[in-house]
């Protein structure tokens, strides 16, 4: 019997030692860690301030904790006692600061950012390493940086399926980081992330930068096809596109022009106002109105762009519908040259969301428009306006949609209700857009009537500066060039 009780005592002893032993060796887990940074944030502590303490009292980084260590830090935390960022500081006092760590590992191919002893962070691919010397190819020309000055990059990377990878970084691009192990170059997905914290040359960086830093899409919408968006222009900064110009004057004003009208006499502007806005960390939400101004407004546009409610009295055949090349807006019109004030005006909501993985962001806007001034002009006394109640007040009811595919490529949608639409080809919109006697303005009476309507397509950003889309309704191309900001 008694033989019996001291085997088990030996047993669980020896149990006891082992798993104790392996927790001494594996690293920490992704829980401890969490549980740990919830319970130092709870006494003041943050991510780079719980980091040094460690440093302080370990001898080693965060992410180098062992379990043992991790569980042990958990019950120091959970004392009456707890460590705080002030005791740390007056600990550190007494300490040598840690050291800044060099790069041990510098290649040929090496591609990402490279943060230097000096402050200096800068993005290139080293072409070759001659005596000491990196010869670094950048946007701003080829940087020659020795080895000496550049700081390790380390990654502690946790993918969705709880594998975890820790290593200098060697690679990079909006798509996936590549870590150097000493089993291999390991390429990770950045879609496949859960976590990841960086640390430069010592100092860590927390995954809540990181996500800042490498998930927001780069083209940044102030309007979803002709639709506006409630969001503005940032401040100081002027904008061209393929219709309009603009300038952000502050975060929540910004005035636009029809540029292809102002060569054609008409003088206008579009002030956007942003009065509401409310921001978090992961959404925004915005309100605008805005308004449309017209010194000399063409009317015959105003008939184009309505031609299916201009119905010639012989027939009842809309002006949209009368198969002729010879018949023209001005043929309808009893001043065919008439010009005036028009205003309109619109209100607008837009939200958007970062997206549950922290790749990007998702958004949607929805807006109605509506003719103030003047009514509509008169025509010959061979037609008439339509006495139907679709057409009795010029609108625009729309909804659009963005969404990140990636870093710089969005998709964008839009459905809307209005009674001046019409689909029309892409020959019969090129036209229309260069080679009448009204460039850069759409202002042709032909196309399909059709109120109910949407659109969708894609923008793909080459810069945070540039964008480009295609989309399969009028204007059917689209350009976006921000070049100058202050």
């Amino acid at each position: 019997m008694r033989t019996h009780r001291f085997s088990i005592i030996f047993l669980s002893l020896f149990l006891f030692g082992s798993i104790t032993a392996q927790n001494i060796s594996e690293p920490i887990l992704l829980s401890q860690k969490s549980a740990i940074e919830t319970l130092a944030f709870r006494v003041g502590f943050t991510n780079e301030s719980l980091d040094v303490h460690v440093v302080n009292v370990y001898g080693k980084h965060f992410y180098e904790l062992s379990q043992a260590e991790g569980a042990d830090l958990i019950t120091i935390f959970q004392s009456s006692n707890p460590p705080k960022p002030g005791a740390m500081k007056a600990e550190s006092e007494l300490q040598t600061p840690p050291k800044l760590v060099l790069a041990d590992i510098l290649e040929a191919g090496m591609a990402k950012r490279f943060h230097l002893i000096d402050g200096n962070v800068i993005r290139g691919t080293i072409l070759e390493i001659v005596e000491g010397i990196c010869k670094i190819e950048t946007d701003d020309g080829i940087l020659n940086i020795p080895t000496v000055d550049i700081l390790e990059e380390k990654a502690q990377i946790t993918k969705k399926d709880n594998t975890r990878y820790i290593g200098p970084v060697i690679r990079e691009t909006p798509e996936e980081i590549v870590l150097r192990s000493k089993y291999g170059d390991v390429i990770i997905s950045k879609k496949d992330i859960q976590s990841m914290d960086r640390y430069h040359g010592g100092k860590l960086v927390p995954w809540t930068e990181e996500k800042e830093k490498f998930y927001t899409g780069e083209a940044q919408l102030i309007n979803v096809f002709l639709d506006p968006v409630a969001f503005t222009l940032s401040e100081n900064t002027f904008y061209v596109s393929g219709l309009s110009l603009g300038y952000g004057f502050t975060d929540r004003f910004m005035l636009k022009t029809r540029f292809g009208s102002n060569f054609s006499g008409d003088l206008n502007i579009h002030p956007h106002f942003r009065f509401y806005h409310r921001q978090t960390g992961t959404h925004e939400v915005a309100v605008a109105w805005g308004s449309s101004f017209h010194r000399r407004y063409p009317f015959n546009t105003f008939v184009a762009k309505y031609s299916q409610a201009v119905i010639r009295k012989s027939d009842n055949m809309a002006l949209n519908e009368i198969d002729s090349d010879t018949l023209s807006v001005a043929n309808v019109m009893v001043d065919p040259d008439e010009r005036g004030t028009y205003v309109d005006m619109y209100i607008v909501y837009s939200q958007r969301r970062s997206r549950e993985s922290g790749r990007g962001k998702v958004g949607w806007s929805m807006g109605a428009k509506a003719q103030l001034w003047p009514g509509k002009p008169e025509l010959d006394s061979l037609y008439k306006w339509s006495d139907e109640t679709a057409f009795k007040i010029p609108f625009r009811f729309w909804m659009s949609f963005e969404y990140d595919l990636r870093k710089n490529l969005k998709f964008v949608g839009s459905i809307w209700a209005d009674n001046g639409n019409k689909a029309r080809n892409l020959d019969v919109v090129a036209d229309d857009y260069l080679s009448d006697d009204t460039p850069f303005v759409f202002d042709s009476p032909k196309g399909t009537y059709s109120m109910f309507d949407f659109d969708f397509g894609f923008l793909y950003a080459f810069s945070e500066t540039f964008r480009f889309g295609v989309h399969f309704q009028q204007p059917y191309l689209d350009f976006y060039w921000e070049f100058y900001e202050f």
